[in-house]
């Protein structure tokens, strides 16, 4: 295998190679992931979940996947060595294996690319929906629940039985592809869903299949190809907990009779008897077979005052354990899928995880226990593709999850998957808007550390030579960077907390203008900034960053602080947004001011909110809670109640910077010591108000207002929503890292709105 990787792969150094070839841990595949990129097409694509056609065979997604043949050489040839699939497990129906479109998948791949590329096959694992028949109390139930065995066995593979976890009325399809086949079944209004994630039969038949497919592999004549397994379950393959991701749908789960089981045994250890737990709970007759699982409602729907949002009463105890529960049996299975590819192969093992940038029910959906998902000896990756919202020429780009903080310990994957100008529906309007996208996304990756892999989910996104051409461009400025040693230069900060979401309900309205809006903007106020959780401040080096906006950290423990904040600069600027510790051991929104300096006070919910700055110059900025939010996938059309807010007390000495229409502050400043603090109540500031505290906070901002920057010391990337003029820092030269022009240190250079200028030092 080694020689193979020596062969193809781009890596510089033989003295690494020889280092990786006495290691038994697999590395030498973890490091070709990191520092090189892959292409993945739809090759391969079957029906998810396996299911047979009336002659027995594997129903395939993707019909005709000819042109995916070419797409894969084009790719080779552009310079990407490292493919993707998806490639069926084998697992046809409860207790049968069928390989023939596993084979027939890897023989159109090698033979369409070539012999000498490496591989990574993406193989979902949710189980045949027989195997809910035949398996009733080990299927998720979605509420209200309470179905005997032999309901949920008659359910099974009708109408009434989900398949995919989301509202899909034509059913299974990939964006439409007139190659891809018309589905004969709608998926709509379904009363249970697949596996229960907590099965632990689930566990042992899938993983028995990954077993199977992994030895076929890896004893067939592609072995040497394979470098990494993406294992994949749940909504769309990507580890989601069934409806995860429908808003306006309770009908989520799962009330099924094993995982209600299994979340008792969960309540059991954690609490130590069933009186405690009874307790805890306010289950005074709970038992292994009588547990009440909350309502949808009571889960995250029905609140009528800040306290009841952000779960303060005991009753919500049980809907704050049942999420974390959800997130451990979730690492439970990544971590033992990985285990499993680690026991057949010793080669590297991934998936897609942490989406709660992008997902605001990112607790059900199961995608918060980072610490315990990093420490696992068996994962090596995690992806996730780029945030759904302002992803155009013009704008900033956006994760579903912070790359940074996953680099620290694991190698993340970033899947670069905006469409094209090719495609009708792309903000990409022209091969300039592409060219911009394509480059954002690459610099982006290459300022996290992170590796990436180009994603044509609709069959034919890069099915031009012009923009196969710009995909060869960037993978020779990628090896170019790859090459040097990078050190970070960004000076500001964002800091989300995955945490944070078990102590609040899910809203999609602040999700949205707290976790993508506001971090769009921030992004857009012309400095490089860097992104990690807030967990990841107790041990990391803060002594770069001149201001820090903390975003969702409505729960942050006093201790945790403690260690925190001698970490940081002593005359560091802090933008604390929305709530800030207002939970600690409980909700208390009178404890803040502890952390942050402002005391806040709860305010009543208003339909409309005008916000007015100090000084006549500036211009009020509006809030109409009665606006929907479309943006997120799939479209949300309905308003929601207004989420809460609050406002800053200044008796203790705050300068109120801008006031909502009953007087209170929204926005305040206050002085603590050396440091000086910001309030930003309503999350709906633009880049420019950001800017203006980047600049007294001292930040070096390359850019103005209005540009993104991604850089550290190996290069610097504008991404400008309007024309504009930067001037460059520093005395020595640089050079454009595609058309090779040269600029001077110090030179001014014109910026043209949507598109891309990326400089590297010259050497």
């Amino acid at each position: 295998m080694m020689e193979h990787l020596k062969k193809i792969l781009p890596l510089a150094a033989a003295a690494w190679i020889l280092a990786v070839q006495a290691r038994a841990d697999g590395g030498e595949f973890v490091r070709a992931i990191k520092d090189n990129s892959a292409f993945w097409s739809r090759l391969g694509w079957a029906y998810n979940p396996p299911r047979l056609d009336e002659n027995g065979k594997t129903v395939m997604l993707v019909q005709d996947d000819s042109p995916e043949r070419r797409f894969h050489r084009d790719f080779k040839n552009a310079g990407v060595k490292i493919h993707s699939t998806i490639l069926f497990s084998g697992w046809a129906a409860p207790g049968k294996y069928d390989y023939s479109a596993t084979d027939e998948t890897l023989e159109k791949l090698f033979g369409g690319a070539g012999a000498d590329i490496l591989y990574i096959p993406r193989i979902k694992l949710d189980p045949p929906p027989a195997w809910c028949a035949e398996n009733p109390r080990d299927t998720a139930v979605y509420y209200p629940g309470n179905l005997s065995e032999g309901e949920i066995a008659e359910l099974a593979c009708t109408p009434a039985h989900d398949w995919s976890g989301m509202e899909w009325p034509k059913g299974y399809n990939a964006y439409g592809n007139p190659r891809d086949r018309v589905d004969d079944r709608p998926n709509v209004r379904g009363l249970i869903g697949l596996q229960s994630f907590s099965s632990e039969k689930w566990l042992h038949d899938a993983g028995e299949a990954l077993r199977r497919l992994i030895r076929r592999i890896e004893g067939g004549k592609y072995a040497k190809n394979v470098i990494a397994y993406h294992i994949a379950y749940g909504q769309t393959g990507e580890t989601a907990f069934w409806r995860a991701w429908e808003k306006n749908d309770y009908r989520f789960g799962d009330y099924g009779i094993n995982n209600l089981r299994a979340f008792y045994d969960w309540g059991i250890k954690k609490y130590g008897s069933r009186e405690a737990l009874a307790k805890a709970w306010k289950q005074p007759e709970i038992s292994r077979g009588n547990v009440k699982l909350p309502t949808p409602m009571r889960r995250e729907l029905h609140w009528n005052s800040h306290a009841e949002f952000f779960r303060a009463s005991e009753e919500d105890r049980i809907c704050i354990d049942y999420e974390k529960f959800c997130g451990e049996i979730n690492v439970r299975a990544i971590d033992y899928f990985s285990k499993i590819v680690k026991e057949e192969s010793g080669k590297a093992a991934g998936a897609f995880y942490g989406y709660y940038l992008n997902v605001p029910r990112a607790a059900y959906s199961g995608h918060l226990e980072f610490d315990a998902l990093l420490k696992s000896p068996n994962v090596d990756f995690l992806a996730a593709p780029k945030g759904y919202r302002n992803y155009g020429p013009a704008s900033a780009g956006s994760v579903q999850t912070p790359p940074m903080s996953i680099n620290r310990k694991k190698i993340f994957i970033s899947e670069i998957d905006p469409p094209t100008h090719l495609v009708k529906w792309s903000p990409a309007k022209n091969m300039e808007g592409t060219r911009t996208v394509l480059r954002r996304e690459f610099a982006s990756a290459m300022q996290s550390g992170s590796g990436f892999w180009w994603m044509d989910l609709g069959g034919g996104w890069y099915d031009s030579p012009e923009i196969m051409g710009e995909i060869g461009e960037i993978e020779k400025a990628a090896a170019k960077i790859r090459a040097r040693k990078a050190e970070p230069v960004a000076e500001v900060l964002i800091v989300s907390d995955p945490e944070s979401f078990y102590y609040s309900k899910p809203h999609w309205m602040l999700h949205q203008d707290l976790l993508k809006d506001s971090i769009i903007q921030i992004r857009k106020a012309g400095a490089p900034v860097d992104h990690y959780r807030l967990a990841d401040l107790k041990d990391l080096d803060l002594s770069r960053y001149r201001a820090v906006a903390f975003m969702n950290c409505a729960r942050i423990a006093d201790s945790d602080w403690e260690e925190i904040s001698k970490r940081l600069r002593p005359d560091a600027t802090l933008i604390w947004h929305h709530a800030p510790a207002v939970w600690g051991e409980k909700y208390d929104p009178a404890r803040s001011v502890k952390i942050t300096g402002f005391k806040l006070a709860e305010r009543p919910a208003s339909k409309a909110e005008t916000i007015r700055f100090s000084g006549a110059a500036a211009k009020p900025l509006k809030k109409d809670f009665a606006a929907t939010t479309a943006e997120f996938f799939p479209p949300h059309p309905n308003p929601e109640k207004p989420y809460p807010t609050f406002s800053a007390d200044p008796s203790n000495g705050a300068e109120v910077l801008a006031k909502y229409s009953d007087g209170s502050a929204a926005f305040a400043k206050i002085k603590r010591g050396e440091r000086t603090c910001y309030f930003v109540s309503i999350p709906i500031f633009k880049a420019e108000t950001y800017r203006k505290i980047f600049d007294a906070a001292g930040v070096r901002a390359p850019a103005p207002a209005g540009c993104a920057v991604y850089a550290d010391s190996r290069f610097t990337a504008f991404f400008p929503s309007r024309d504009a003029e930067a001037k460059l820092s520093g005395k020595a030269a640089q050079k454009d890292l595609f058309s090779g022009e040269k600029y001077a240190g110090g030179r001014t250079v014109n910026l043209k709105a949507g598109r891309a200028l990326i400089l590297a030092p010259e050497k």
